[in-house]
């Protein structure tokens, strides 16, 4: 599967910060020694492009000289031709929509290297990030290029997306940790040039009323109908493919579609092996016919990944993830395919987890999604956060001024533009690195008819359920995360279910496993079994973590993951400061070395000139 997955792109920089972002680059694509990498001059700009296979046939010389290069994992068979054609057909750029569904962002360079442009997919499910540096400027799909290129530190850290970070896990709009350091907005046509940036936002994909007369029945045969095209089309373009299936509902589709067609679905499930998602992705693969294999992570996980989970996401999100690495690592001798991704299945067909209040003008998320609640904050950071909570709520009325449709729409958007698109797509960035990775339900026609629907359809996935009764019966007896319940209740699954109720010591026991509902808890043991080392770097930043947060709640935290793998919001919290302990660590250790090769010089120096003394 040929394909940029990133890229590095800059203008105008000093040598010391092009090789302290190169630097930056390099221990994460170290990493991947199969990537191949790609690097030219146009202009005055340098690129640095890395990905699988011949990158070259993903990029393209224009007419004029100018430049494009298409990042991703698109869908649709179009030739560089009549990309060109569409580009040349428009009056102005940003009027150009892209022809590829997928995870796609389509990169511009003049001739010259002064001028840059972007299209990104309808969710920006490729971020990437970016900074003005006196008169240069740097953009890259990698987060730490553009701290490291920019030199940001401590001082620079913009408090009101701290705070996002430690109450959300990620930030909002395109916030990132430092104030100078920006992401580009989903669904957009950006440029950057001597002027600044600039940016359109394209509405590929719009909140409609379309289908809120439309009939019941109707509904469900053409939610059937384009979710069963978007996945067949993905599926049809390779035989083979690595299906990560849990015991939800849109991996579930993905192995129902991929069974009906005759590809070669490979299914993996990892956790304990009494887990929900364990237990019924087997019943599942079973049900359809397709090979399936459980994967023992092992409790180091953590301790193996998380420093390089560090140099590569930085602190875009959250610490949270290693588990997919240390399962991507542990299938390298299964079938060598790329991997089928449920990325924005549940976003699509459900209403959305946004729980904005009133009252609560900051607030975006419920209790069970928050990580260190508003209150904990105020109390956790040594400054007063009023400031900062007043900026974060004066955004939210700004992107819902801008946002179209009715208040559910909107919600969704928000969903789609903040979470999806600044957190869960790590999910598909990390298989893309691997292996390749294919996102069928990030396809706009799909995501069109889901946005035209009435709240009503989306609430619990409703219309999702009845389009399983019609359609997928034989899975749709086998329950999983989505419901306590199967869809369809036999009285089979109603015998069992009496039978744990009365006896609740069988519940792990053979064909009874699944009835005791428990959730994947991976990271939590990991912490218990090898401790304060799976939460690098907070003991290691702990002085510098001291001038910032009251340490008594982080390590009140620490204790409350030692004691029980219930709640996994204490450990939501950590991860939080993880993501500051590394940027206050890395900058330290920078200094450290700065100070260090000062020393070094100075004392060959002070060598140098005894040397001459005794000389004379």
């Amino acid at each position: 599967m040929n394909a940029i997955v990133g890229f590095t792109v800059s203008v105008g920089l000093y040598p010391e910060n092009v090789r302290a972002a190169t630097q930056a680059e390099s221990r994460v694509l170290d990493d991947f020694a199969h990537l191949s990498r790609l690097s030219i001059s146009i202009g005055t700009s340098q690129v640095s492009f890395w990905g699988h296979g011949n990158l070259s046939e993903w990029v393209h010389i224009l007419p004029d000289g100018a430049i494009l290069a298409l990042a991703g994992s698109p869908f649709g068979t179009y030739t560089w031709a009549q990309v060109q054609d569409r580009l040349a057909a428009v009056r102005l750029p940003d009027e150009f929509e892209l022809p590829w569904d997928g995870r796609v962002v389509l990169l511009w360079i003049s001739a010259d290297g002064e001028e840059w442009r972007m299209w990104n997919d309808w969710v920006g499910s490729i971020p990437v990030f970016y900074a003005q540096i006196g008169k240069g400027r740097i953009a890259s799909t990698i987060e730490p290029v553009v701290v490291a290129g920019a030199n940001f530190s401590a001082d620079d850290i913009y408090r009101p997306a701290l705070v996002s970070l430690l109450v959300n896990g990620h930030y909002l709009s395109d916030w990132t940790l430092f104030e100078g350091m920006k992401v580009v907005p989903a669904d957009s046509f950006v440029e950057w040039n001597g002027q600044g940036f600039h940016w359109k936002r394209l509405w590929t994909v719009e909140p409609s009323d379309k289908r809120w007369e439309t009939g019941w029945d109707d509904l469900v045969d053409e939610m059937h109908e384009l979710s069963y095209q978007a996945i067949a089309r993905v599926l049809k373009t390779q035989h083979t493919w690595i299906l990560p299936l849990s015991s939800g509902l849109d991996s579930r589709l993905i192995a129902v579609v991929g069974a009906d067609l005759g590809v070669n679905l490979n299914a993996y499930a990892w956790g304990e092996r009494n887990t929900t998602d364990v237990v019924y992705s087997q019943q599942i693969a079973r049900a359809v016919n397709i090979p399936w294999k459980w994967i023992d992570l092992g409790s180091d996980y953590l301790l193996k990944y998380t420093r390089q989970w560090a140099d590569w996401f930085g602190s875009s999100i959250h610490f949270h993830g290693m588990y997919q690495m240390s399962f991507l690592d542990a299938i390298q001798h299964e079938p060598i395919a790329p991997v089928v991704s449920g990325y924005l299945g549940d976003s699509l067909s459900n209403s959305s987890r946004m729980s904005f209040s009133r009252t609560a003008r900051h607030q975006i998320y419920d209790e069970w999604l928050e990580h260190w609640p508003v209150s904990a904050v105020a109390a956790l950071l040594k400054n007063p956060i009023d400031a900062d909570i007043e900026e974060i709520a004066g955004l939210l009325k700004r992107e819902f001024t801008w946002l179209r449709g009715t208040q559910h729409s909107r919600e969704s958007f928000f969903e789609l533009w903040s979470r999806q698109r600044l957190f869960t797509n790590f999910q598909a960035t990390l298989c893309d690195y691997w292996r390749g990775v294919v996102t069928p339900f990030l396809d706009r026609d799909y995501a069109r008819f889901c946005m035209s629907l009435p709240r009503a359809a989306r609430d619990n996935r409703r219309l999702l359920v009845d389009v399983y009764h019609r359609y997928y019966g034989r899975v749709s007896t086998i329950p999983g995360s989505y419901s306590s319940d199967p869809f369809i209740v036999t009285g089979r699954y109603l015998m069992k279910r009496r039978l744990v109720k009365l006896l609740p010591a069988l519940a792990d026991l053979g064909v009874l496993r699944g009835f005791k509902e428990k959730p994947l808890r991976m990271d939590m043991d990991c912490v218990q079994v090898t401790g304060r080392a799976a939460l690098w770097p907070i003991d290691e930043a702990r002085p510098q973590l001291g001038d910032w947060l009251d340490m008594s709640q982080v390590d009140q935290a620490y204790r409350a993951v030692m004691a029980s793998t219930d709640d996994i919001r204490p450990l939501r919290k950590l991860q939080s400061v993880q993501a500051l302990a590394y940027r206050l660590l890395e900058k330290r250790s920078a200094n450290e070395e700065i100070v260090d090769g000062a020393r070094d010089t100075v004392f060959e120096c002070i060598q140098t000139l005894s040397s001459r003394s005794d000389a004379h």
